[in-house]
């Protein structure tokens, strides 16, 4: 009698968050596919699977919504509001410094301008680099400019007290709503992501378990083999490009425990489409299995 194909088990927590959202959701259209894959409207699988199908389903779309949320925030347009506000007022600093370096006929506003020029430019900011790092390099400046006397007279000279005020305010507005933003995700989005995932695992594992069962018990013994085979595919590629390299022993070898037909070589499939994403991502970065290392800093 030939062995019946079942789908392996795959250690999921093993992923980072980006890599296990990219899982479900493939793992998530194969099911669906051989779902629709018969006549119109009608089910292709078996009718006891079907409601933990639909579980399956709704917490995919709960953790990817949820997953997206992490990666976004109603802090990152005032961010980047206040974040343009301080890249033009600190253009008009330069601009207005290099119109006073070329004032032949007023040497001391000359002299000032050159002074408040070597300041500036040691700080060398980019208003196309990512926020903390203009954060951190204006503060600098604007803490050298406030502490050198001779700075400040020169400022009030060339009348430029008023634009680095302004510079002032702008650069601790974003730098304020960065700790608020981050503080948002520490205390609700990533609570709300590791529940969200927690649901996903568990409602992927209960429809693993029930199909596999279905399996064994359905008049027809290869009438899953397509599809278990291309969700073995899709594991096998997780395992080898996408599971962490400190999870991956520990993966492989809890995988004991699957059927007798567990290591049955699956039939050769196409790479599924568009391949995951093996590190997550995004967008920014990278993101821990523990749901916590997703929250990259956005770049300008």
């Amino acid at each position: 009698m030939a062995m019946i194909k079942q789908i392996e088990e795959f250690k999921s927590k093993y992923l980072r968050m980006a890599g296990f959202v990219e899982y479900v959701l493939q793992a998530l259209k194969l099911f669906t596919d051989f779902r629709n894959s018969g006549e119109e409207g009608v089910s292709q699988l078996p009718t006891k699977v079907e409601p933990v199908y639909t579980s399956f389903k709704d917490s995919v779309t709960a953790v990817d919504d949820a997953y997206k949320l992490s990666r976004a925030s109603d802090y990152t347009q005032k961010i980047a509001d206040e974040d343009d506000r301080r890249d033009n007022l600190y253009k008009q600093l330069v601009s207005l410094l290099k119109m006073f370096k070329r004032f032949g006929y007023d040497t001391e506003k000359k002299a000032a301008a050159d002074y408040l020029w070597n300041i500036v430019k040691k700080y060398n900011v980019d208003p196309g680099e990512n926020y903390s790092e203009e954060s951190s390099k204006l503060q600098q400046m604007l803490q050298e400019l406030h502490a050198d006397t001779q700075a400040g007279q020169h400022l009030t000279l060339l009348g430029l007290e008023s634009l680095i005020t302004q510079l002032d305010t702008a650069n601790e507005a974003v730098r304020t709503l960065m700790g608020q933003r981050n503080d948002e995700r520490m205390q609700i989005e990533k609570a709300a992501l590791a529940n969200a995932r927690e649901h996903a695992d568990q409602a992927y594992r209960d429809l693993i378990l029930l199909l596999n069962a279905s399996a064994v018990m359905d008049d027809d013994a290869h009438r899953f083999d397509a599809l278990f085979s291309q969700v073995n595919e899709l594991i096998k590629y997780y395992r080898l490009y996408v599971v962490p390299k400190g999870g991956k022993k520990d993966e492989e070898g809890g995988d004991n425990g699957g059927s007798s037909t567990g290591g049955d070589a699956p039939t050769p499939n196409p790479q599924p489409n568009p391949q995951p994403n093996p590190g997550g991502d995004t967008p920014g970065g990278n993101s821990g299995g523990n749901t916590g290392g997703d929250d990259d800093e956005p770049d300008q």
